[in-house]
């Protein structure tokens, strides 16, 4: 069962949008990398534009996350409040540990919460087209009457979004069997982070 950390207050539940900001890897001394960092910023300034939205911190901890360091979820959930997100406005999803996963179990901690109309995707530019590939697979898959967009977050480092982009090419084959499959789009499987900390 996924886990999400509070429910959110009557006043937030009934908001037809949802903003839902990917994890990234957390860095080797436990701290927020620069992608996480500037996927909450993106993610918390949409949400505080946006009367009455949901912010989901989605992220748990893939094979590199560093020994008793909180999921990445709670890490993001900190830097969201330091930039102004509304605490009672955040849903935590601390289960997923690749982006399928983050699909599937930041819609389904959504749906628990009353679904919205929209939901919109933050994550790094060269990133969104197969976050967007998953959750639309999964909203599919399961029925799910919600309209997903995304923003993609420009990579500030020249180098890093050349190497970010070239490594998606590859991801985005290794995901079509997973999105073709129904099985994987209902339950995903485990599996490490499919995300650097870049």
């Amino acid at each position: 069962m996924e886990r999400d950390s509070h429910t959110a207050p009557e006043w937030c539940t009934g908001a037809d949008v949802a903003v839902v900001a990917l994890g990234a890897a957390v860095r080797a001394d436990g701290q927020a990398s620069a992608a996480m960092r500037r996927r909450v910023r993106a993610a918390a300034a949409l949400a505080q534009a946006t009367p009455g939205a949901r912010l989901v911190l989605s992220g748990g901890a893939g094979k590199r996350h560093p020994a008793g360091v909180p999921s990445e979820a709670r890490l993001m959930a900190a830097l969201a409040v330091q930039v102004g997100a509304t605490p009672a406005c955040l849903l935590l999803e601390e289960r997923s540990s690749n982006t399928l996963g983050n699909a599937a179990h930041s819609l389904a901690v959504l749906a628990r919460h009353g679904l919205p109309d929209r939901v919109v995707v933050v994550t790094d530019r060269p990133h969104l087209r197969r976050a967007l590939w998953c959750f639309r697979a999964v909203a599919r898959a399961r029925g799910l009457p919600v309209h997903i967009e995304g923003v993609g977050v420009p990579i500030p480092d020249r180098r890093a979004a050349r190497s970010l982009a070239v490594r998606e090419a590859f991801a985005l084959l290794l995901y079509l069997p997973r999105l073709l499959s129904r099985a994987s789009l209902v339950a995903p499987e485990a599996g490490g982070h499919d995300d650097g900390p870049a």
